[in-house]
């Protein structure tokens, strides 16, 4: 595994690496105050990925929940980013809560905008599976 600093507003670190998704949960956890985690991916990677991101984040003691919406760009929209923003209230995540984006770049886009954007900014993980999203 390979760790980078980047350094920023807020400095944070870049892992990369093979069989990294295990290890999500405790990384996750290990940011202190979490307690729910909101894994946002699509219909192409959620059969892919989903069930081990969900088990690392429970067996880390995580409360998750899912919103998947249809893989493409057409859903880089603000249609998808409101249901996901009402997904979020719903689920009643609060601002020690996380999102993961578990995807590409169109995950990630929709995801971390989110992220910045609910209650004025909550914690956000990316976890790309595509090269371009990395």
């Amino acid at each position: 595994m390979t760790v980078i600093e980047v350094s920023a507003s807020k400095n944070y670190f870049v892992q990369i690496g093979n069989g990294l998704l295990p290890t999500l949960g405790p990384k996750a956890a290990a940011l202190g105050k979490v307690q729910k985690v909101c894994i946002v991916s699509d219909s192409n990677v959620w059969p892919l990925y989903g069930a081990a991101a969900d088990a690392s984040l429970h067996m880390a003691g995580l409360s998750t929940c899912t919103f998947v919406f249809p893989a493409g760009e057409e859903s880089k929209c603000g249609a998808t980013y409101l249901e996901l923003l009402n997904f979020l209230a719903e689920n009643r995540l609060t601002r020690s809560d996380i999102i993961v984006a578990l995807g590409g770049g169109v995950v990630g886009d929709l995801a971390g905008f989110a992220a910045a954007s609910y209650l004025r900014g909550i914690r956000f993980l990316q976890v790309p599976t595509t090269l371009l999203a990395a």
